[in-house]
């Protein structure tokens, strides 16, 4: 199922970008689909225009004269049309939970076959000192620095991050995408990390745009 427009019930994908005007209407900004500033724009709709050209020519047949505007590219989305737009495999739901699945096997792999530098824990000899009492109790933390994983699939709108948020392993990424977090490696970082470097690495090689990202906690 698909997101309709409310004025004319298009789906997304007929849509290119994402049309941003200014106050005057004499400046209009186009966006990736992705990009939260056009998301979160107030004066912003879809268009299923790529180019300039091609909107300034749909506006002269609509209006009856050529347009007064200025239209270009946001700064923040430059560069990243190329790889919004570039074609994405379609997958059947048993194909996406496949690929899902041998993603995950590989994390597995990756994140449990890595041995993660271990953590000592203790008091600091100051109360902001960044240094440990050896007359106080230590803990040795084996698995490491705790933090968190997860997988990005761009765009949010491509076969597979449907079927992600389908089969309720994605959500959509505040920054634009899907992404897919590692719950697996307890609370180490490292091993998280390892596990989403190999999942992301898993949907590249099936034709998706995706990337890993972690941080500490």
């Amino acid at each position: 199922m698909t997101i309709q427009d409310r004025n004319n019930g298009k789906p997304d994908s007929e849509y290119t970008f994402r049309l941003v005007s200014g106050y005057d209407g004499h400046r209009l900004t186009w966006h990736t689909l992705e990009c939260a500033v056009g998301r979160n724009a107030k004066h912003s709709r879809r268009t299923a225009y790529a180019s300039a050209g091609a909107r300034r020519e749909a506006i002269t047949e609509r209006q009856g004269h050529a347009p007064y505007y200025h239209d270009h590219m946001a700064k923040c989305c430059i560069g990243k049309v190329d790889a919004e737009h570039a074609a994405s495999p379609t997958f059947t739901a048993a194909q996406a939970s496949r690929v899902f699945a041998a993603a995950h096997a590989a994390g597995m792999v990756a994140g449990t076959a890595h041995i993660p530098t271990p953590m000592i824990v203790g008091t600091p000899t100051t109360p902001l000192g960044n240094d440990i009492d050896q007359s106080q109790r230590t803990y040795h933390v084996p698995s490491g620095v705790c933090g968190f994983a997860w997988v990005v699939i761009k765009p949010g709108n491509c076969s597979l991050a449907r079927h992600a948020k389908k089969l309720g392993i994605g959500r959509t990424s505040y920054l634009g995408g899907v992404e897919i977090s590692i719950h697996d490696h307890g609370q180490s970082y490292e091993c998280k990390a390892e596990h989403a470097a190999a999942y992301a690495a898993v949907l590249r090689d099936n034709g998706v745009e995706a990337y890993s990202n972690s941080r500490l906690d």
